[in-house]
């Protein structure tokens, strides 16, 4: 830890009012919230053979395997309490009514946390069009993980390879684009 220490007195200068301890209480925060944030932003270009595995149980009782799915699959993650997630569903449930005829399958999947009742009542106050699914025992979230915060979302081709993963709000216009080329509809 030599580097540090040589640059300790410059980092500390001026700042005699504090107690030593406090001084770096906020480097050390930046450094964990830097740590989360690479964490959580990773650029995983495969998904593993654990979401080839998972099968979805949705709202009304219907059981979707990934391994059934012979077409490009949008999952998407979300939460009850997430004003993007909620925000975007609009948008989404456009998307799976003009990309559906075309075979593409959307499957939104509630964070494990979401109270199922809670996850029911705003599918049906919404009118989702899309299969909604509950991943109560966290599989979905640790086989397509680490999956830390909503809304992300999962783009797979008709093989079941990852295009694309959308950390955050959803960019419509390039999820619309990224479809087209593998729909081949451009």
């Amino acid at each position: 830890m030599p580097i540090l220490s040589l640059h300790l007195p410059a980092l500390c200068a001026g700042t005699r009012s504090k107690p030593m301890k406090y001084r770096f209480r906020w480097l050390t925060g930046i450094c964990l919230l830097a740590t989360a944030l690479l964490a959580s932003c990773s650029n995983r270009t495969e998904l593993d053979d654990s979401v080839a595995q998972l099968s979805f149980s949705t709202l009304d009782g219907q059981q979707i395997a990934v391994a059934d799915i012979d077409s490009p699959l949008f999952v998407n993650f979300w939460s009850t309490t997430c004003a993007i997630c909620l925000a975007e569903m609009p948008e989404l449930a456009s998307l799976y009514d003009d990309y559906t005829p075309h075979g593409v399958k959307v499957i939104a999947v509630a964070m494990p946390y979401d109270p199922p009742n809670d996850v029911l009542e705003l599918a049906q106050a919404q009118q989702f069009p899309f299969p909604v699914a509950l991943d109560l025992k966290g599989d979905a979230v640790a086989a397509f993980g680490p999956v830390q915060g909503t809304p992300i979302s999962f783009l797979m081709d008709s093989d079941g390879r990852l295009v694309k993963r959308y950390v955050g709000a959803i960019e419509f216009d390039a999820l619309r684009d990224e479809l087209d080329k593998l729909l081949e509809l451009g």
